[in-house]
């Protein structure tokens, strides 16, 4: 039976829409803190031979170098787990909505949309966080303790940098190009996900009528 608008506006639907937008608010939200929990994990407990923590591990006989780069400045560690973590927290209200068909197909689209700004949102907290470690507390073997992103890290040779003056108490730094290119890209996405939909969110008895 077609729906009248009378049930569209329906007072479940309402519900409905609200507790969707919370459920995306708190996804968004743990995403960050997963994010930042690495960028912590990663400067302090992860091995890397720039900093000379420890010699590059091995596997296979010596074949391989775990602390080898994979793609562009991409370690192991970043594909996984860190990239799995992100996907799976970032994506949550759209793979529920897929597991079990409480969405309607444009709401799964803004889910999805939800999900591909976290992941580059992650991805941008956890690599900053990572140099405010080395600004903020520092560890004593890091060359360049105390200070923020640097024209000659590595996260600044796919895209390039924007310089910036000297800042109490920052000192001098650079924002990477690729920080801003993805606030736009992840913007463009949160937009997407949260506007006001014109179409309302089916209550669960409207799928059986």
């Amino acid at each position: 039976m077609k729906k009248t608008e009378k049930e569209n506006d329906s007072p479940g639907s309402t519900a409905l829409l609200k507790r969707v937008r919370i459920s995306y608010l708190l996804t968004s939200s743990l995403v960050i803190v997963f994010a930042v929990s690495y960028g912590y994990l990663e400067y302090y407990y992860i091995n890397d031979p720039v900093l000379g923590k420890t010699a590059n591990l091995t596997v296979k006989g010596g074949t391989h170098r775990v602390a080898t780069p994979i793609i562009g400045g991409l370690y192991s560690y970043h594909i996984y787990p860190m990239m799995v973590i992100f996907i799976l927290v970032g994506f949550g209200p759209f793979f529920d909505s897929v597991s079990f068909n409480i969405l309607g197909r444009h709401e799964r689209r803004k889910a999805a949309a939800l999900g591909v700004a976290n992941v580059i949102t992650a991805m941008l907290v956890e690599d900053f966080t990572w140099f405010f470690y080395r600004w903020w507390l520092p560890l004593d073997n890091d060359p360049k303790k105390g200070l923020l992103i640097q024209a000659s890290d590595w996260t600044t040779k796919s895209l390039g940098s924007l310089p910036i003056p000297h800042i109490h108490p920052f000192g001098s730094f650079v924002i990477p190009y690729w920080y801003i290119v993805s606030i736009v890209i992840a913007g463009i996405f949160y937009y997407y996900a949260f506007k006001k939909s014109k179409q309302k969110i089916p209550t669960e008895s409207s799928h059986f009528r």
